[in-house]
């Protein structure tokens, strides 16, 4: 009999979604089967679709979850008091280093989640528009202390996401998800151009 306790479907959701990225963490997404999804998660079938229409589901879910995770420790590391290069270099690593902590589901993030179609085109659309907002918010932030500065426009600061995104996407494909840090230098060169175009002209 299905359970209508709300608490035990997001456990049984959550279950789902962590034993995908232990999965992952043996063998390719395209070797995955939903039997060893609930193998995994100690949930039968009949679960999963309550859950999931399908794997591809549950690999948005999974992308999602993991995105969400890592906004949050930008979050949590960002002092909208403290000197904003300083901030810049704390959370272009913070961010590299929850990315390079698990190299293989990032794999799955930047380069799995394309391959299932138009579903994992938005998704991956819809993450980097959220770090895109993020990096709005903070310049906005700035702005309340050096009222001269200007806006940075939705356009630009997808491109910088984009940018980013690039250089980490580069680097998988070259087998170096273990040493994105390494890629710190570079990004935060990039952030801070940008945002030091948006200071006023001098007189």
């Amino acid at each position: 009999m299905t359970s209508s306790d709300p608490t035990e479907t997001v456990d049984h959701r959550a279950r789902l979604i962590d034993a995908l990225a232990t999965t992952l963490t043996r063998q390719s997404y395209a070797d995955t089967t939903i039997a060893d999804l609930v193998a995994q998660a100690h949930v039968s079938k009949r679960t999963f679709y309550e859950q999931f229409s399908s794997k591809d589901e549950c690999l948005v879910a999974l992308c999602e979850t993991l995105s969400q995770r890592t906004l949050g420790i930008i979050a949590l590391g960002f002092d909208p008091q403290a000197d904003w290069v300083e901030q810049l270099s704390h959370v272009t690593h913070a961010y590299l280093a929850s990315l390079q902590a698990e190299p293989v589901l990032i794999r799955t993030l930047f380069i799995e989640l394309l391959g299932i179609g138009p579903a994992g085109l938005s998704t991956r659309r819809q993450i980097q528009q959220r770090f895109a907002d993020f990096l709005q918010m903070q310049v906005e932030l700035s702005r309340a202390k050096e009222p001269g500065k200007r806006a940075l426009s939705p356009e630009m600061a997808m491109a910088v996401v984009g940018g980013i995104n690039e250089l980490i996407l580069h680097a998988i494909e070259q087998d170096q998800a273990h040493q994105l840090t390494k890629l710190a230098p570079t990004v935060i060169a990039f952030v801070q151009a940008v945002l030091m175009s948006l200071n006023p002209e001098p007189d």
